[in-house]
């Protein structure tokens, strides 16, 4: 029988000639002939990343009923192909598996797509304005007590540096509807005063345990409100008419898919999960239109985590509602996961994310600044004990946690809860996941690994921008700026790494992520502040950027075993892309273009330019 001499990877990231592939993974073609499978689809004449511990090359891919039947040269997997296979000629392109988004907000992003948005775009005031008056004028026909939704708004970006939206600024648009305007970060929101009035907002409403009512030299309310005074807000909104409500919900989920399964992503987590948008994953299940395997994470909140058996109960329920049998073809649905936030962000204006040290702020002037340590540390939303307490129960109870871990401060937080969780469930199996690690202490790396926590990276983040550069570096200095998005650090301390787009927060782009995880560079914005490599940061290999992406993620989802690889016996979760990253320039991954999608062995997504295949 002819084999594939196939290729591993060195520590550059190159291909070698190494060793054979097929003798071990076509244990089907050792039967007899009558006992031999005949696949349902082949593919052939390809490049195929398997992204299993030998990081083995292959040429073809047979799969059968939903699952990957054999993996080996075009000779080896000729012997499965029968009169009703489906032949797919790769024709020299890549195959390799699903992506696996550890982290996201499928429903905001589909709100964003069919909803009034700026569009990441840096913004002046009146342009702003502009837009939001263009969105009003288009729904001029709109009842007065309907809110106005505005998404995008990227604030750390706005023009001039410093430039901020108020209550005031919101009122010069010509509406007397509500308005509110999202931060891309989702930490902070801006309302006008016909909002503030209908959230009944004063300068006697206290803020919440887990956020802010930005308030003005007398006490009274700006209109921008930082994470769970948000709700205070947006909860004031009068609900849509169910009918109306549930048009507006797969709206915005069918939206949401279309994105995904185009990036190649067969598989993410809902970090942030409401029961509305569950529910609607799951009426698109029953339907059988769902294109992506599920995950989802509720929010329990700073106040829930004092009552870790009701936070467990509350999970639990959800799950008992909609979970689907693991491991299952077709793509389904799980509940088996918390979501915790710790703190804010670390960027200006917000500064809210807990921090082991002061930020620093501006004692000089615009023109000659002169940044000293400040009296403001950022915010701790869920104490040590409280959190140990809360993350013991999940682990007690075969549950995962999810944590929103921004600052230095609030992961040294989390690490410390999970050392005493350890401690006390040394025997659980439990992978509990620390996502953004924006800002790290040097001495915290290493406890990744020994504590068994996964870093979720949002690794776009890892360049030059406005949210690294304007917004973060003078406010905590350069020293604690060389520890700033900083995947290279994690992978050299032993951390196993996954990638999570958090997408709205950045427009959904899996492959400008991968891109910059290993270059550090922005090559999407044309100004010069943001030329070059962010920090001192080695960023990561090739190898290690494709397994953050498919099955270290799979494995922070606990689901590695059935995805992220391509091998025997998982499933055929598989997209076909347009280049081979291992021979192109890293600058150039970003403009990868997926080609076919295919979920359960059942193709999702096809590129209209490979229809003739």
């Amino acid at each position: 029988m002819d084999t594939l001499e196939t290729t591993g990877f060195n520590p550059r990231g190159r291909r070698t000639l190494t060793k054979l592939l097929a003798g071990a993974a076509l244990a089907l073609l050792a039967l007899p002939a009558s006992a031999q499978q005949i696949a349902d689809t082949v593919f052939h004449n390809g490049v195929v990343y398997t992204v299993n511990d030998q990081a083995d090359f292959a040429e073809a891919v047979a799969v059968k009923d939903g699952r990957i039947l054999a993996v080996g040269s075009n000779t080896d997997i000729d012997a499965l192909i029968g009169d009703a296979t489906q032949l797919v000629d790769l024709s020299g392109r890549v195959l390799m598996p699903g992506l696996v988004d550890g982290h996201m907000h499928p429903m905001g992003g589909g709100a964003q797509l069919t909803a009034c948005n700026l569009n990441y775009a840096p913004l002046s005031v009146a342009e702003v304005l502009a837009k939001i008056t263009a969105c009003a004028e288009a729904e001029a026909e709109a009842d007065p007590t309907t809110w106005l939704r505005v998404n995008g708004w990227f604030r750390q970006a706005m023009t001039p540096a410093g430039a901020d939206l108020t209550a005031a600024i919101l009122d010069q648009v010509p509406t007397a509807r509500p308005i509110i305007v999202i931060a891309t970060d989702f930490h902070s929101m801006a309302a006008n005063s016909a909002a503030l009035s209908a959230a009944g907002i004063t300068g006697d409403t206290p803020n919440p345990s887990d956020g802010e009512i930005i308030r003005d030299a007398d006490g009274l309310a700006t209109g921008i409100f930082l994470d769970g005074a948000i709700w205070m807000v947006v909860g004031a909104a009068p609900d849509l008419p169910a009918d109306l409500q549930a048009i507006k919900n797969r709206a915005n989920l069918e939206a949401a898919l279309a994105a995904i399964r185009a990036q190649g992503v067969t598989t993410i987590l809902d970090a942030a999960a409401g029961p509305e948008g569950i529910a609607q994953f799951n009426t698109l299940r029953d339907e059988g239109l769902l294109t992506v395997r599920a995950q989802f994470a509720p929010v329990v909140s700073a106040d829930e985590t004092a009552d870790p058996a009701a936070a467990v109960a509350k999970v639990i329920a959800l799950g008992d509602t909609y979970n689907t049998t693991p491991g299952a073809v077709a793509p389904g649905l799980s509940v088996r996961t918390a979501k915790v936030f710790m703190d804010g962000v670390i960027q200006a204006p917000a500064l809210n994310g807990a921090l082991n040290a002061p930020y620093l702020h501006n004692t000089g002037t615009d023109d000659a600044p002169v940044f000293e340590p400040s009296d403001n540390s950022g915010t701790l939303y869920v104490s040590e004990a409280q959190l140990t307490g809360v993350m013991a129960a999940f682990a007690e109870a075969g549950l995962r946690v999810h944590l929103h871990a921004d600052g230095d401060g609030a992961v040294t937080v989390a690490l410390n809860a999970l050392e005493a969780t350890r401690a006390l469930h040394p025997d659980a199996a439990f992978r509990p996941a620390f996502a953004h690690c924006e800002l790290m202490d040097p001495t915290d790396y290493a406890r990744f690994a020994e504590l068994g926590a996964q870093p979720v990276l949002s690794m776009q983040w890892g360049k030059r921008a406005p949210d690294t550069i304007d917004t973060v570096q003078d406010y905590i200095g350069p020293e604690r700026f060389a520890y700033l998005e900083t995947a290279g650090k994690f992978h050299d301390s032993g951390a196993r790494i996954a990638f999570g787009s958090d997408w709205p927060v950045d427009a959904l782009n899996e492959w400008f992520a991968m891109e910059v995880a290993i270059t550090r560079e922005n090559d999407q914005s044309p100004d010069p502040a943001y030329a070059g490599r962010l920090g001192d940061d080695p960023g990561l290999d090739l190898p290690t950027a494709l397994r953050a992406f498919t099955i270290d993620a799979a494995y922070s989802l606990d689901m590695d075993q059935d995805i992220g690889s391509i091998e025997p016996g998982k499933l055929a979760d598989l997209i076909v892309i347009d280049r081979d990253l291992f021979q192109i320039d890293p600058s150039a991954i970003s403009d990868t273009k997926v080609l076919l999608t295919m979920v359960g062995g059942q193709e999702v997504y096809r590129a209209e330019d490979f229809l003739d295949q």
